[in-house]
């Protein structure tokens, strides 16, 4: 407890270890008792498989989304401006308002995410549709992955503006300006997307009036796995968005032009689409090709797509 003036702030414990994929999605795929499910994991860089192992141990970094005062300020700017009673939230002032966020939404995407396991359907809803967008764009620009990509850009950046400063005899003043006003960190790029509601409602109209929306089928032998960044095509604006519930069913989206190459050659019929073994294959290639450090499945999934994916990088690798 911190007494701030007169009021007095409650914030919630510290989380140290924070995960920046839900361990509770990562579960769905994999193994085991119910109370203590078990996972398959292949460690991309070094092409080793891990099995049984704990979803606990994976995906996670500590302190990921701590942050100051200053910052949760910036990135909610559009929010407190339209909703200034935001600043007077017990919330508002917590540095660790990103983690504490995640955690308290989880349940409600837990249970979003076995209804629609069990009636698929349910995704036509408004409501669980509006919710399962919530939980898919928090998933995309959560991760680690999504940090270090803006991280780089940020760096290039000042690289960039750094030597354009220098060139043109501009003094170091001008040059710390330039690049404080052209450069935003990773960290406040990802907070301003997690936290902020702008950034949701255009993931939504995105969604909603560009793509079509299917309910996937997976009666194959193989199951659906994924990685450690399992939902980056939404911003990189794919035509063919496939995001698992578990290893048998996923929500998949795509784009209103019959042109458009799709990841998939399955056709829907009405509103289904029946996986075929290519189908998974293709969309579990692109979960491969995403992830940053893990991809996380059932035994036989990680070490069939170990295998599809050791053959794909020996053709196309020069002799």
């Amino acid at each position: 407890m911190v007494l701030r003036g007169k009021r007095k702030v409650v914030f919630m414990e510290k989380t140290k270890n924070q995960h920046y994929v839900p361990q509770m999605y990562i579960k769905r795929f994999g193994y085991g008792a119910e109370d203590n499910p078990r996972i398959s994991v292949l460690k991309k860089q070094e092409g080793i498989i891990l099995h049984n192992q704990n979803p606990e141990n994976f995906a996670s970094k500590r302190f990921f989304y701590d942050t100051t005062e200053d910052v949760i300020e910036e990135v909610l700017k559009w929010d407190i401006e339209t909703f200034p009673s935001i600043k007077e939230s017990k919330f508002y002032h917590d540095e660790q308002l990103a983690e504490h966020t995640l955690s308290r939404m989880e349940g409600a995407y837990r249970e979003l995410l076995d209804n629609l396991e069990t009636t698929p359907e349910m995704i036509y809803e408004d409501k669980s549709r509006a919710r399962f967008i919530c939980f898919i764009h928090e998933l995309a620009y959560r991760t680690r992955s999504f940090r270090d990509r803006m991280d780089d850009i940020n760096s290039k950046t000042e690289e960039v503006l750094s030597e354009m400063c220098d060139n043109l005899g501009l003094s170091e003043e001008i040059k710390r300006k330039t690049i404080e006003e052209n450069c935003i960190p990773g960290i406040n790029i990802q907070l301003e997307n997690i936290l902020s509601l702008a950034p949701t409602l255009q993931t939504m109209k995105m969604l909603v009036e560009n793509y079509d929306w299917y309910i996937g089928n997976n009666d194959t032998e193989l199951d659906f796995i994924i990685s450690d960044n399992p939902a980056q095509m939404l911003w990189c604006h794919l035509n063919d968005i496939c995001i698992p519930i578990s290893k048998r069913i996923a929500v998949v989206m795509r784009v209103k032009d019959e042109e458009a190459p799709m990841i998939s050659g399955d056709k829907a019929k009405g509103n289904i689409i029946n996986m075929s073994i290519m189908g998974v294959i293709a969309y579990n290639m692109m979960q491969i090709s995403m992830a940053q450090f893990y991809l996380f499945g059932s035994e036989k999934a990680i070490n069939f797509m170990q295998n599809i994916n050791t053959l794909y990088n020996s053709i196309g690798s020069p002799q």
